[in-house]
């Protein structure tokens, strides 16, 4: 989802940093655009008015539309992984504004439908095509941040306090 996808690469990747005491905020960029960008593009051209949660109507953007998301994901995990050098704080107080999001657009979450669907109130409630979907694309935003993980905490042991 639009809305979740680039918060989210920015507190992924400022953790990510953080948790490598600064080490290897490579790993933290790698997660962000292949952990992150890839599988969301793929779901913003499977469930184009479901990615953008019903407020946008995916038909009214500009061509190039996706190339944007792409860089907003990029330019926020890169934005991660520089405030968390600063302040961790910054990183927290946007995990948690993401986390007040996904509360406010959990029932939009849980239907897959178009645009009009919703706004009818007909989308349907998550399928089991939506799930066939995107298991592939969760397992491999879970093998990329589990190796970033595993690599970062290689360089926070490297490193000596």
């Amino acid at each position: 989802m639009v809305g979740f996808d680039i918060p989210f690469a920015f507190v992924a990747s400022g953790l990510l940093t953080s948790r490598a005491r600064g080490q290897r905020p490579d790993l933290a960029m790698l997660y962000c655009g292949a952990g992150v960008a890839v599988p969301g593009l793929a779901f913003l051209e499977k469930y184009p008015d479901w990615d953008w949660q019903y407020f946008v109507d995916p038909n009214s953007l500009p061509i190039g539309s996706s190339a944007l998301f792409l860089t907003a994901i990029m330019c926020a995990g890169w934005a991660g992984t520089k405030v968390r050098a600063h302040s961790l704080k910054w990183v927290w107080a946007v995990a948690g504004l993401l986390g007040l999001f996904c509360l406010f657009t959990l029932p939009r979450t849980l239907h897959v439908g178009t645009i009009a669907q919703y706004q009818a109130g007909e989308a349907p409630f998550i399928s089991l095509d939506w799930l066939i979907f995107g298991l592939p694309w969760f397992a491999i935003s879970g093998a990329v941040g589990g190796f970033a993980i595993w690599g970062g905490e290689r360089a926070r042991r490297a490193k000596k306090p």
